[in-house]
This record gives structure tokens, C-alpha cells and sequence, in this order.
């Protein structure tokens, strides 16, 4: 056997072609350092992902309190779904970059959407700061009203059975808490 390859050195060949593909890696990897390091990086991946999860099938497009979300079509379990995981997304995002207000009318819509809500409620109690656990429980009273207006006479016909809040601290419930728990009438 020859140690050519098209009239060169198998191994300058060899060692030409490492050189060269360790030189593609190190311009893939500088370009995507770059890319991820710019200021508008992380805005331009979100409204990405809200562009692919709107193309998603979205029905009628009703702007909810908090932003510019597509309503889903109420009787769609995936969509619903989808636009559950988005506003719980979308909360501890905003919550995060201490945006709190508008996090907590999110999480407050993604707590009335969720079938069981309780436990919800509990886990983001366990998981969020007091202030920001407070804020999402003073936006449950007028989330309901927010949802049907959103979602308009559709929700209604999908569950009639208003969500159920339950309190899992320590001692009484705070006032607000209470009114939920005690709160059995359909706003009307």
C-alpha cells in the first residue's frame, strides 16, 4: 500500500484535514459565543418561541390583560395545554426579571386554567417569594373575570365548576385566601 492519497502524505493529509476541521469548530464556536452574548439574545429566542407557539393552531386572537397572547380554543385539551404551560412560563419569567405584577396576572391565569388548582396554588407557595406568592393570590379574584372575557361564552360551556382554592399553611389562611376559599358563587 502507498502512503499517497492524490499525490501528498497520507499524513499531511491527515494532519491538514485535523487542522482544518478544528478551525471550522473554533469559527462555529466563536460565532455562537457571539450570537448568545448579544443584548437582544434572549428577547429575540422568546418571541421566537411565541411566533412557532402561535402558528401552533391558535383560534381567535384576544390580547389577555398581561400581553399578547393568542386564546386558545377552549375545547382543544392541547391547546389549552400549551397556553397553560405559556402563561406559567411566561409568569416566572417576568417574575424573575422582577417584573412581578405582570407575572403574577400570568400565573394567576395559568392557577384558573389548571384543574387542580390547589395543588398548584401550593407548589407555587413552596416555590415563589412571599411578595411575588402574595401578588398572585391578590390577582385571583378579577382572573376569572379576565378569562371569560377572554375565552368569552366558550368556557363557560367547557367547565362550569369553578376551580376550588384550598389553603395548605400553617395556622389560619390570610383574609385573602379565605375569601377564595369562601367564595363559592360564579361571579354573577
Amino acid at each position: 500500500m502507498s502512503d499517497t492519497l492524490f499525490g501528498f502524505n497520507k499524513s499531511n493529509v491527515v494532519l491538514a484535514a485535523g487542522v482544518a476541521g478544528a478551525a471550522f469548530l473554533g469559527y462555529c464556536i466563536y460565532f455562537d459565543h457571539k450570537r448568545i452574548n448579544a443584548p437582544d439574545y434572549k428577547d429575540k429566542i422568546r418571541q421566537k418561541r411565541r411566533a412557532q407557539a402561535g402558528s401552533g393552531g391558535m383560534a381567535a386572537r384576544r390580547p389577555p390583560a398581561g400581553g399578547n397572547e393568542m386564546a386558545p380554543d377552549v375545547t382543544d385539551p392541547s391547546q389549552m395545554q400549551r397556553f397553560f404551560l405559556q402563561e406559567v412560563q411566561l409568569g416566572e419569567e417576568l417574575m424573575a426579571a422582577g417584573n412581578v405584577e405582570e407575572g403574577a396576572v400570568h400565573i394567576a391565569n395559568a392557577v384558573m386554567l389548571c384543574g387542580e388548582s390547589q395543588q398548584l396554588l401550593s407548589i407555587f407557595q413552596q416555590t415563589l417569594s412571599e411578595e411575588q406568592f402574595r401578588a398572585v393570590v391578590q390577582q385571583l379574584p378579577s382572573t376569572r373575570e379576565r378569562l371569560a372575557d377572554m375565552f368569552g361564552a366558550r368556557a363557560d360551556e367547557a367547565e362550569n365548576e369553578p376551580p376550588l382554592v384550598q389553603y395548605l399553611g400553617d395556622g389560619p389562611p390570610p383574609a385573602q385566601i379565605q375569601e377564595l376559599i369562601d367564595d363559592t358563587d360564579d361571579l354573577e
